[in-house]
């Protein structure tokens, strides 16, 4: 069972109908496969009101934030919509020895790990072809919105997402260099960027990587005439 806090504009956005700004709900992490569902987005997320007594959890009336409707919750196995299967904490601890180590190769070195390998895991070499500005290592899932369960939980391991947030590029040389051949009207037409953004490429300036992309974009456009 999580407790979560309502603490931010989007978490209250999701909880509106169900909490006030500040206050706590608990929120069990739903057996996926047991309901047989395959869509992360048809998983239900449901939620409760907040209480220490971990004797009332079970019998407690849970809310669907996708539907609003009220439900039961089981440990064991459903095919009644209006009770959800969960997963007690023991079924969660007893899935981590099935996690795969996505940062390891398996023994040999030669296929990357996954739940079933056995045996010492050996480094994985890293090329880092391209440098990007990252920031830190966080989870704000709860900041961004309630509450997607990672679908780690579910055991399968099959899914592993890291989303960077890119900083601000510079544009290459060769592209500048091809850009000063042009008007800045024909450009501005082309991709639709004002024309202080283009003169901050022109003098090799930083942009965001979407305004870069149309740069490219329009180059790539220009080259296959």
């Amino acid at each position: 069972m999580m407790q979560i806090p309502i603490s931010s504009p989007a978490v209250l956005g999701r909880l509106k109908n169900f909490a006030k700004p500040f206050d706590f709900v608990h929120a069990p992490i739903v057996s996926k496969s047991r309901l047989g569902l395959e869509k992360q987005a048809e998983k239900p997320i449901l939620v409760t009101r907040y209480t220490k007594n971990s004797a009332e959890w079970l019998n407690a009336t849970y809310y669907n934030v996708r539907t609003g409707k009220p439900c039961r919750i089981t440990l064991g196995d459903s095919k009644d919509p209006n009770i959800v299967p969960v997963k007690s904490y023991r079924q969660v601890l007893n899935w981590y020895p099935y996690n795969p180590e996505h940062k390891s190769l398996a023994p040999g070195g030669q296929t990357r790990c996954d739940q079933h390998t056995r045996g010492i895991l050996e480094r994985d070499h890293v090329i880092a072809n391209r440098h990007r500005p990252c920031g830190k290592e966080i989870k704000r899932k709860l900041d961004q919105g309630l509450i997607e369960h990672p679908d780690a939980n579910d055991g399968d391991g099959s899914h592993f997402r890291c989303k960077v947030y890119e900083g601000k590029i510079a544009v290459d040389t060769e592209t500048i260099r091809w850009l000063s051949k042009l008007p800045e009207r024909a450009i501005q037409k082309a991709t639709g960027l004002n024309r202080q953004t283009i003169r901050l490429i022109r003098n090799g300036k930083v942009v965001k990587a979407s305004t870069f992309q149309k740069i490219v974009d329009f180059r790539g456009t220009q080259l296959a005439l």
